[in-house]
């Protein structure tokens, strides 16, 4: 992927300041004739691409955020963006919404599609770019919020859960109630960057278990893919007695491929998920899983990008969330 040239890359090879080649690029006074020339042909001949800022738009607001979504159909997802939409109505923002079906290439495009659209800022709901691809639009034109992934850049900021901590207190918690062959189901990728697994790996290690790779599982995040990874897990394993998935959707998955193969959830197989949709405590057996507050993280996710906008100077650090161990039936033998 060509990398997108900044304000950075402009102000270092003209030599002068970010702040010098705004005023350049927006015919502001306070540098000299020559300096603004040096400025302009730099900008010219690295095909600089700047968006508010180079239209004249500079200290101006659109009073618009741009918000981009793996899934909307999740509903640990469109609880978020309720309480985001509400919150940034009431203040009289607009939101702008893509939905990147966890494709990257389409999250891309929604990163620049609504930068070019002259939002004041970019909320990233469960990213599938990386730290290097989202830094080439950390310039000061739009600051970016980032949930549930934590991205290490310049005007860019995270709201974020330990998955790692939380996934380890799930599997501390099955081998507290006897069990030692745990599954887990998790999302395609690398299994070293998901923290879900780390989290998995260090409570299996810190027991003196097996490190199997036969007992974990990737496929898509939603009910499908837990179907079809709990299938595959269970009939390679068939003396495992529980697991612990991605999020509740793939959980729901996993308790519908249990129920085919025979496998009754808790007492032959305890399930465990992520998040605390609404369907977790209604589906049957009710769900175990990790509470985390929708509401809580899409108020903290447009605090931080109304401050961002507000403090363009200003770097802020992770935002980490509660977590909170909720058990139902689908881990309570009887």
């Amino acid at each position: 992927m060509k990398k997108r040239t900044t304000i950075d890359d402009v102000a270092r090879e003209a030599g002068v300041s970010r702040q010098t080649v705004s005023r350049a690029i927006n015919g502001m006074d306070g540098i000299s004739p020559n300096t603004r020339d040096r400025v302009m042909e730099m900008v010219s001949e690295m095909g600089y691409q700047p968006s508010r800022l180079a239209r004249g738009m500079a200290g101006s607001s659109t009073q618009t955020i741009g918000l981009i979504i793996g899934n909307i159909t999740n509903p640990a997802h469109a609880e978020i963006f309720q309480c985001l939409y509400n919150l940034a109505d009431a203040e009289h923002y607009n939101v702008l919404l893509r939905n990147t079906n966890y494709e990257k290439e389409l999250e891309l495009k929604a990163v620049q599609s609504l930068i070019a659209e002259n939002v004041d800022g970019l909320v990233i709901l469960s990213p599938t770019l990386d730290s290097e691809e989202l830094a080439q639009f950390s310039d000061e034109d739009c600051p970016i919020v980032v949930i549930h992934r934590a991205i290490s850049a310049k005007n860019i900021s995270s709201i974020v859960t330990d998955t790692s901590r939380a996934t380890k207190s799930v599997v501390e918690y099955l081998m507290g109630s006897g069990h030692e062959c745990i599954g887990l189901v998790t999302r395609t990728g690398e299994l070293s960057t998901i923290r879900h697994f780390e989290g998995y790996q260090q409570a299996i290690v810190m027991r003196g278990l097996p490190n199997c790779p036969s007992l974990i599982e990737q496929e898509e995040i939603t009910m499908r893919g837990g179907y079809l990874a709990t299938h595959r897990l269970l009939k390679q394993n068939p003396n495992l007695t529980a697991i612990t998935t991605y999020n509740d959707l793939m959980a729901l998955g996993a308790i519908k491929a249990c129920q085919e193969l025979g496998r009754h959830v808790p007492d032959s197989v305890a399930i465990f998920g992520y998040n605390d949709i609404p369907f977790a405590s209604f589906c049957t057996p009710t769900l175990s899983t990790i509470r985390i507050d929708g509401e809580e993280v899409g108020k903290r996710a447009f605090q931080r990008i109304k401050e961002m906008i507000a403090r363009p100077e200003v770097e802020f650090p992770p935002a980490v969330l509660d977590i909170d161990l909720v058990i139902r039936e689908s881990t309570n033998r009887q």
